[in-house]
């Protein structure tokens, strides 16, 4: 998977679980965890250690370096009571998944099967940027994320004027969770085909050329109508909560 469909992933997971638990600590920790791995072991090794590794899925792809974070998470969660550092194990680990690692026991189980394998040039550092570059969804997925947030952020400055409109948005959350729901049922059902009808189909515009990356893809968005589904409910609560206090006041 490409960096921003792992952030992307790491967003609506991380808001999924903070909505369970009604605790919004997980979301920024989780979505950080989610692309860390990239961030971590693409420089040090296709830039800095090109020469020893040559291979962006070093340490942070590994279920060592996850089994440590969940290990620290568990223990800050039960003593601190803070989930930050659990919700960045969580977060590797969906990146790991979304990477399919189990198909290089070498790098996953490491150390288990010895080092890491060398397998690329140094100059595939650029190689790499092109096609982060290049895939159109990513840019779509950039967009929608960069929206997200500034949404998020300025939805406290602007909640008086959301207010009225609750029933409308609720409309719009409800309708993009049958779309994500539509679109979850047909990448998995398309990972369900053969190779070649698969590398054809429109979630090739994702890079999804194999079966495991158009179920997890769809996996994925499930869990994003999930989420929306669930706001759309709450939108509808706090309007009735809102017209009941109406009423009781007239």
């Amino acid at each position: 998977m490409l960096i921003f469909f792992h952030l992307f992933t790491g967003i609506v997971i991380g808001l999924l679980i903070g909505d369970l638990f009604h605790d919004r600590r997980w979301v920024i920790p989780f979505t950080i965890g989610a692309v860390l791995p990239d961030l971590i072991d693409k420089p040090i090794g296709y830039i800095f250690f090109a020469d020893v590794f040559g291979n962006g899925r070093i340490f942070m792809h590994s279920l060592l370096v996850f089994g440590i974070l969940l290990i620290i998470g568990l223990v800050s969660w039960k003593h601190r009571a803070h989930p930050a550092i659990l919700a960045v194990a969580l977060g590797v680990l969906s990146h790991q998944i979304l990477d399919l690692m189990w198909e290089d026991p070498t790098t996953w189980y490491y150390p288990l099967f010895g080092p890491f394998h060398y397998s690329r040039g140094s100059d595939y550092a650029f190689v790499l940027l092109q096609s982060e570059i290049g895939a159109g969804s990513e840019w779509i997925l950039a967009a929608g994320i960069i929206i997200a947030v500034i949404l998020y952020l300025s939805s406290k400055q602007y909640i008086d004027l959301i207010s009225p409109y609750r029933k409308a948005w609720a409309v719009m959350l409800g309708a993009g969770a049958l779309v994500c729901c539509a679109l979850a049922g047909m990448a998995i059902g398309t990972g369900l085909l053969p190779l070649k009808i698969i590398r054809a189909s429109p979630f090739r515009f994702f890079n999804w050329n194999e079966p495991a990356y158009c179920i997890l893809g769809g996996i994925v968005f499930a869990f994003c109508a999930c989420l929306l589904w669930r706001l759309k409910t709450g939108l509808i609560k706090k309007t009735e909560m809102s017209n009941t206090e109406i009423s009781s006041v007239k």
